[in-house]
């Protein structure tokens, strides 16, 4: 758990449970043996008396036949509110929506004319563009690429940029991918942190603003985009067709504090056609360029292998467990030799001679995401986040120069170029500063391998999401995420977009 994150305080006064009996609060107390944070309260029914509950779960939400409530309801009229509020319970109804729709990058549904990236991406797109209509705000669908919600009046805009598409859910989980569990201040499912569940938290946190009715020179602007995980970016690229580009944005699809600088990405393919003197050796794993392969296969001579690994975001490989890697090193200890398995020994930064690094933004990873090796042909793909000050081009030439004996063809498939914002721009100290009042952290904008839809902009940088000391499980089996982080980053977020629009 984050240091920087605090228990929610509970106030005192009257309380509904979701049962529909009243309670009152009237004091906190801490257990002498434990140490553990109570609720003092008495019914306000029957023949009352005092009784003492754990913090934790009076603050507790849950789900009961298919509906978000909270199990205690705060009933006492409050002043006006100097802070945001959030509807915790209405978000996460509106996000176990969300997560029902399956938009995994590549394998959404049909494709057609008004679904280019599949039925189920322009279906989650439609639905976060009606929940902003329906708190009276305007919309556009960009021919089901991307989308917008969007209030304010003034000629220049600001934007927070999410995205609505997701990697592939993979094996092992233990709850259901595609939809919401709540356990405790802890929600699962794929896309509730990476990003389904702080496009929520930014449309929840424009409703705030707008109903806030805070004084703002800028319109505001939630960007949402349904081709992120797939590298390629055709949303973003067909929203800058015809869509307002804004004066700031930034993308709450990595952590805090401020992101100034994100590495390189590059994805590269490795090919070679084989000769029938080669070993007939049939290996597959992997399914998506962006994360850590956990499941691989392999058959020889009538023998199948497998290997099972640790999914993890291709940006921290070192997280997770290469279930490619571990299989060739498994068929490689049988004494079975083929060309594949001798690159895939060499397939480290070392080996690659790719370990490079700068003082900016650190070392170089590399993650062997897809093998497919057939009778005919060897494939590997790699994603490579590389340095900011290094090019990409000198990154290939070290790659083939310290392959070039095993006969593999390298080509470049993707590439997309380093981020780096000064830290001293109005952008970076803004966020920075927002940041530090809410949390009290004083840490030091930082440096990401991820890649965020910073990149489609400038001055934009990637703000929010993981706080410092949080578990990253973008990309893994059984993704979660707290409420109370889920909460910290829309009162951030409000914040943020507040002082942006000035």
């Amino acid at each position: 758990m984050s240091k920087i994150l605090t228990k929610k305080k509970i106030p005192l006064g009257r309380y509904r449970h979701y049962k529909g009996n009243e309670y009152e609060v009237i004091g906190l107390a801490t257990h002498s043996e434990t140490q553990e944070a109570m609720v003092v309260y008495r019914p306000l029914y029957g023949e009352g008396g005092l009784w003492v509950r754990p913090a934790a779960m009076w603050n507790e939400i849950l789900e009961k036949d298919g509906k978000i409530v909270r199990r205690f309801e705060y009933l006492t009229d409050k002043k006006v509110a100097t802070e945001p509020e959030l509807d915790t319970v209405a978000l996460l109804q509106d996000l176990k929506t969300l997560l029902q729709i399956k938009t995994v990058n590549g394998d959404a549904g049909e494709i057609t004319d008004e679904a280019p990236l599949g039925i189920g991406i322009n279906e989650a797109l439609n639905f976060v563009l009606l929940r902003g209509q329906s708190f009276g705000m305007r919309t556009k669908n960009c021919d089901g690429y991307c989308g917008y919600v969007e209030f304010g009046q003034g000629a220049e805009l600001v934007a927070v940029t999410t995205h609505i598409d997701t990697v592939a859910v993979g094996e092992d989980w233990t709850v259901p991918p595609f939809d919401l569990t709540i356990d405790g201040d802890t929600i699962y499912g794929r896309g509730v942190l990476d990003d389904k569940g702080l496009t929520m938290v930014s449309l929840y946190a424009l409703k705030e603003l707008k109903e806030a009715k805070v004084s703002l020179g800028k319109r505001v602007r939630l960007i949402i985009g349904g081709d992120e995980e797939g590298g390629n970016w055709a949303c973003m690229n067909r929203y800058k067709q015809t869509e307002e580009v804004p004066v700031y944005s930034f993308s709450p699809d990595s952590g805090y504090p401020a992101i100034f600088a994100e590495k390189g990405i590059m994805n590269i393919i490795l090919e070679k056609e084989l000769d029938y003197q080669t070993p007939a050796l049939v290996f597959s794993g992997g399914s998506q360029i962006n994360s850590v392969p956990d499941a691989a296969q392999a058959v020889f001579n009538g023998r199948t292998f497998e290997a099972k690994g640790k999914s993890a975001h291709a940006m921290e490989p070192e997280k997770g467990e290469n279930a490619i890697l571990k299989l060739a090193a498994i068929l490689t200890a049988e004494g079975i030799t083929h060309p594949i398995l001798t690159l895939l020994e060499r397939a480290t930064t070392t080996g690659f001679g790719i370990d490079l690094s700068d003082s900016v933004s650190g070392a170089l990873t590399l993650n062997p995401a897809i093998v497919q090796v057939d009778e005919n042909k060897a494939v590997l793909r790699c994603d490579i986040r590389y340095p900011v000050t290094l090019k990409s081009s000198d990154v290939v030439a070290a790659i083939k120069k310290a392959t070039a004996d095993l006969g593999f063809c390298l080509e470049m498939d993707h590439d997309v170029k380093p981020l780096h914002v000064d830290k001293d721009s109005f952008l970076v100290t803004t966020l920075q500063q927002v940041y530090q009042e809410c949390t009290g952290d004083m840490a030091e904008p930082m440096v990401s391998g991820g890649g965020t839809y910073a990149r489609a902009f400038e001055n934009s940088v990637a703000f929010g999401g993981g706080f410092p000391g949080e578990v990253n499980t973008c990309h893994q089996t059984d993704e979660f995420w707290s409420i109370e982080s889920l909460e910290k980053n829309f009162e951030i977020i409000v914040k943020a977009l507040a002082v942006l629009a000035q």
